[in-house]
């Protein structure tokens, strides 16, 4: 919800696979970044305004820190910035 692209109307999407979860939300990655870039801990905040508010209503302190969470509790994850395709994907890997 606060990373997406809210500029392309489409919907966060979750696919559960024998294999895999797949989560494909709309937007690539913001700007400069990159899928190695994010991986370092390098993060943008995409909506200012819903960034903002989640920072003061959620529980979570973690701003910034998702991606090497995802890593480090769940190493077999890969992550696609597809900009021609105007999405970014997340595929966690099953056992």
């Amino acid at each position: 919800m606060v990373h997406r692209d809210y500029t392309i109307m489409s919907s966060i999407r979750v696919f559960l696979f024998s294999d895999r979860l797949e989560i494909i939300s709309p937007g690539s990655l913001a700007n400069h970044l990159t899928v190695e870039k994010i991986k370092m801990g390098a993060a943008l905040a995409r909506n200012q305004g819903i960034h903002f508010f989640a920072s003061k209503v959620l529980p979570y302190r973690g701003l910034g820190t998702g991606i090497k969470r995802i890593l480090k509790e769940h190493p077999k994850t890969d992550f696609v910035n597809d900009r021609d395709g105007h999405q970014f994907k997340v595929v966690m890997w099953r056992d």
